[in-house]
């Protein structure tokens, strides 16, 4: 049974705990650094300053600062996943669920400072190296959409004749959209309050019955 599996699973010996604390703080610094300095502008030396740890040691668990910039990217794409996630709120409507998944989203890129300090700089970092990090969570994400949308559908909210995975991957690609122009922060594609409301009402009434 489940239960018994996990009762009997070995728990970890104070040098495991040990070592997973050193490489917490070594991602932390690496948080800190790359958000501060961006990628090209964080040397090893500072991150492992920052963690309170030797250059070798550090190298022991990450073997190059590309590497470690790969582990924090996946940490901060599902920091990012968490806060799309649905909120349980009662009485709360399948349009009111993804306009809040839309929201969260942008918010949490205009407000991660590592975001834009990474992409500070084209050179030192490709823009697709945040897209991949995500790219497997990419079906998940609309999936999720999609089950929203038939909530709706069946609670005569949103339109019977809705092609679901359609309208779904339209959804997703929006808010990956303008998540991303979020973290840009590109003058030439603005994330403005007045833009996100235009592009949830424009939502709202393509799903309206």
């Amino acid at each position: 049974m489940p239960e018994i599996a996990e009762k009997s699973r070995p728990l970890p010996t104070r040098r495991q705990q040990a070592s997973e604390a050193r490489r917490q703080r070594i991602l932390a610094g690496a948080r800190l650094c790359f958000g501060r300095d961006g990628f090209a502008g964080a040397t090893v030396g500072a991150i492992a300053k920052e963690a309170g740890v030797s250059n070798g040691l550090l190298y022991q668990f990450f073997e190059s600062k590309d590497r470690l910039l790969q582990v924090v990217l996946e940490d901060v794409v599902r920091d990012w996943v968490r806060a799309l996630v649905p909120r349980e709120v009662e009485g709360a409507t399948a349009a009111e669920t993804l306009e809040g998944m839309f929201r969260r989203s942008v918010e949490f890129c205009r407000s991660h400072p590592l975001l834009p300090a990474l992409l500070r700089g084209e050179s030192g970092l490709k823009l697709e190296r945040v897209s991949s990090a995500g790219a497997d969570r990419v079906q998940p994400h609309r999936d999720l959409v999609a089950a929203i949308l038939r909530r709706g559908i069946a609670a005569g909210e949103f339109r019977a004749d809705l092609d679901v995975p359609s309208v779904a991957d339209l959804i997703c690609q929006l808010q990956s959209d303008y998540s991303s122009r979020a973290y840009r922060r590109d003058p030439q594609f603005p994330d403005s309050p007045e833009i996100i409301d235009a592009a949830v009402r424009f939502v709202r009434d393509a799903l309206r019955p």
